[in-house]
């Protein structure tokens, strides 16, 4: 079922958060594992192969599909109701002067929820900073 939401344009925002770990492995069992996805994103995690089950609270859960990754680069998922073409992506990224790691994540939107999303974005990444990162 598509998410009546997604009908709507939307448009590409992307965020960058530098991290404070110099293990990029440690970067990625964060953002590419449902246990470390647990750990900041989402309360429960359940997947399957390429499909991830997030739950959040008691009744909110959405499915997303693994759509391309390279193993301590990038990974990214569709969310399985929204239209093709949309995803959400964490990309981990390290300035070759200060060694410095970054998650990037990259996300779709309606445009009159750029500022709630980049908002909740911010507060899920404060979130795995927590964890170490």
């Amino acid at each position: 079922m598509i998410n009546k939401k997604s009908l709507i344009s939307t448009e590409k925002v992307v965020l960058e958060y530098p991290l404070s770990t110099t293990s990029v492995q440690m970067i990625w069992e964060t953002v590419a594992t449902a246990p470390g996805l647990e750990a900041w994103f989402a309360d429960r995690i359940e997947s399957e192969e390429r499909v991830f089950t997030f739950f959040w609270g008691k009744h909110e859960s959405r499915k997303a599909e693994i759509i391309n990754s390279r193993q301590n680069n990038y990974i990214r998922f569709h969310w399985l109701d929204e239209l093709p073409g949309t995803y959400f992506e964490f990309r981990i990224t390290r300035n070759e002067l200060t060694g410095i790691y970054s998650l990037v994540i990259t996300d779709y939107v309606d445009p009159g929820e750029i500022e709630d999303s980049k908002n909740l974005w911010d507060t899920s990444v404060e979130a795995l900073r927590r964890c170490g990162l």
